[in-house]
């Protein structure tokens, strides 16, 4: 279950870059807030379908979970399609990715258990890599990079919160709960302060219903059970592979280019996964049996 866990979350992680590629040109005609909107309410919808059967086993600790991970989501994402409008898709990907160095404080906030020191030197060499990445990077810090370090931040609250909640209840349910708080919170939100758009194109309907299937419901629904079974530090060490992921997709893509610094930082991204997964416990005893 351990090896399923650590795949679905890097699965999700690969579903969630590819929302940058979708989102970054969406905005280019319609506004972020109601791009989101669109988004979350049919992402909502098509998961009441899902869950149907399930609602009989909704709880109030449930609900309540499921609105306190909605909140750090809407927030989270929000931000990140703001930030998108300002900056490049590989940069908002390893800032947003940034939220790696945040995740010890914010396990040790919510859960008040302080993380292994694998998994926090795990954290400092993922973190280590993306410094690395952003060294690299053209220009100085603009309204975009502000944005995303909001997402971060909330990024961060987001993972532990689900790492707390997924163990216990109901993934469905609790999926499709946080789900519809972000629409509901993103629709207000719409409605206060966006633009309405005058028409909808077949493009544009079509990037909503890709990043409302695969960019929200299926990708979550992966990340939810892998963090079952996959520690809250290394669940962010593995969904941070979305950065790398992002990137590669922007050059392939978009044709950014692809520097150095950029090879040395994801090497160092990929290297912190494997110090988050090695046992040397399991490798002593292996020895000892030979």
């Amino acid at each position: 279950m351990h090896a399923l866990a650590v795949a679905a979350l890097l699965i999700s992680a690969f579903f969630w870059a590819s929302g940058y590629l979708f989102v970054k040109q969406a905005i280019e005609e319609l506004s972020p807030y109601y791009l989101l909107s669109f988004r979350y309410v049919l992402a909502a919808l098509l998961m009441l379908l899902i869950a149907l059967t399930r609602l009989k086993h909704m709880s109030k600790e449930l609900l309540k979970s499921g609105i306190f991970m909605g909140a750090a989501l809407f927030l989270e994402f929000l931000t990140y399609t703001i930030g998108l409008q300002y900056t490049t898709v590989s940069r908002v990907s390893f800032i947003v990715a940034g939220y790696i160095i945040i995740l010890p404080l914010v396990y040790l906030l919510i859960r008040r258990k302080a993380p292994k020191k694998q998994e926090i030197l795990a954290a400092a060499v993922c973190m280590a890599g993306i410094a690395c990445i952003l060294a690299g990077g053209e220009g100085s810090m603009n309204k975009g990079d502000l944005f995303s370090i909001f997402c971060a931040i909330s990024y961060a609250f987001h993972i532990v919160l689900g790492g707390k909640y997924a163990k216990e209840h109901d993934g469905i349910l609790l999926n499709l709960m946080q789900i519809g708080t972000t629409a509901v919170l993103s629709t207000i939100t719409a409605l206060l302060f966006g633009t309405p758009p005058e028409t909808v194109t077949m493009g544009q309907a079509g990037s909503i219903v890709y990043l409302a299937l695969g960019g929200t419901i299926l990708p979550y629904l992966l990340c939810l059970f892998g963090q079952k079974y996959v520690s809250t530090t290394t669940s962010g060490i593995i969904l941070s592979f979305e950065s790398v992921f992002a990137t590669m997709m922007s050059i392939i893509f978009l044709h950014e280019t692809i520097s150095l610094q950029f090879a040395v930082g994801g090497a160092l991204v990929i290297g912190a996964f494997f110090v988050s997964e090695w046992n040397g416990n399991q490798l002593k005893i292996k020895k000892e049996n030979l």
